[in-house]
């Protein structure tokens, strides 16, 4: 009931006021009895006027790679489990590269950060894909994420990004980093940014074909900025 009720606010911007009363709520359902609706020419409402933005849907993209029909969309808090799977599949060594160091496990609270976002602040973009021929039940799994923390004034966002080890070099990376890409531009994001160990070079050479501009090595850390004006 509150998911319809937040869809019709987002849907319908001149919805200016709702009142249910009584709502009848069992385990069969939910029942109004009685509803009044005040709408306003005027517009008040809407998505834009949310706290937290709804699930932006219109970033959901289907695509064809490699043969293989997937999927691009944003993270969902429902994928926390898919997302605890794509990360145990990770080899060490890929997760030292992203983010500096390795760990066999993750905590619920970080896994939940990770999935639960605000999309007006963070986007995490996933590449799915349903796998009915391992899978009967037709399983959605994640093959790549992309996610990209972006400033409180917009001007930059830095972006982090892994696929699957067994995908490494096959070009998911750069399909996704070109959907963040887009996304941002449309957004009015003005600066990618983020920081790359120097011996990441599939990192690095992928920022290149990209346009980005690689500062030269931090001797102090060992890393790389890369950065691209949008």
């Amino acid at each position: 009931m509150l998911i319809a009720v937040s869809d019709l606010l987002a849907d319908l911007p001149e919805l200016a006021e709702l009142d249910i009363n009584p709502l009848l709520v069992d385990a069969q359902g939910a029942v109004a009895l009685d509803a009044r609706i005040r709408v306003d020419a005027a517009a008040p409402g809407g998505a834009a006027h949310f706290a937290i933005l709804p699930y932006p849907q219109q970033w959901v993209e289907q695509v064809a790679w490699r043969g293989r029909a997937i999927t691009l969309r944003p993270i969902r808090p429902e994928d926390e489990a898919q997302h605890l799977a794509f990360l145990a599949d990770l080899a060490p060594e890929d997760v030292r590269l992203r983010v500096f160091y390795s760990r066999r496990s993750i905590a619920h609270s970080e896994l939940a950060r990770l999935t639960q976002v605000d999309h007006a602040r963070e986007i995490t973009f996933l590449a799915t894909e349903t796998d009915t021929d391992s899978d009967p039940t037709g399983a959605e799994r994640t093959l790549g994420v992309a996610r990209a923390v972006i400033d409180p004034d917009n001007h930059d966002a830095e972006f982090g990004i892994i696929v699957r080890s067994s995908l490494k070099g096959a070009g998911l990376g750069e399909l996704l980093m070109h959907k963040l890409i887009r996304t941002l531009r449309e957004r009015g994001t003005r600066r990618l940014v983020a920081l790359v160990l120097a011996e990441n070079r599939r990192m690095l050479d992928l920022a290149r074909e990209l346009g980005f501009t690689l500062a030269p090595t931090d001797t102090q850390d060992g890393t790389r900025q890369v950065v691209l004006e949008l």
